[in-house]
Formats: structure tokens, sequence, C-alpha cells
């Protein structure tokens, strides 16, 4: 079976396949480069943020 050509499946289509293909690690590393290109140099979180985000999410949730 032939590979998929990633470098033409749009990021939509990209995520869709690695969903779909978890065993295939070519297709998730593909993945993860295009989101690092996209964001290079991403702002972690510290944990009382992260606590802070998760919490407005579940009581967004609730409403």
């Amino acid at each position: 079976m032939t590979q998929p050509n990633f470098a033409d499946m749009t990021d939509a289509q990209l995520r869709a396949y690695v969903l779909q293909n978890p065993q295939n690690t070519e297709a998730f590393h593909a993945y993860v480069d295009r989101l690092h290109s996209a964001n290079p140099n991403p702002q972690l979180m510290k944990i009382e943020e992260a606590e802070i985000e998760l919490e407005r999410r579940v009581n967004q949730g609730q409403r």
C-alpha cells in the first residue's frame, strides 16, 4: 500500500488521517512538524494558568 503525500494534504485532512491511522508514525511526525512550523515558539502555561483555563472551559460547558 502506498503512503499518501502528507505535503499535499490540508491541515484538516492530515489531522483526520492521523486520527484514523494512529499506528502510522510517519503521518504523526508530519502532523507534529506542521504544527511546530506554524508556531515555532509556543508559550507554555504555568500550572495555575492551566487550572484557571480548565475551570473556565468546564464552567462554560455547564451553561
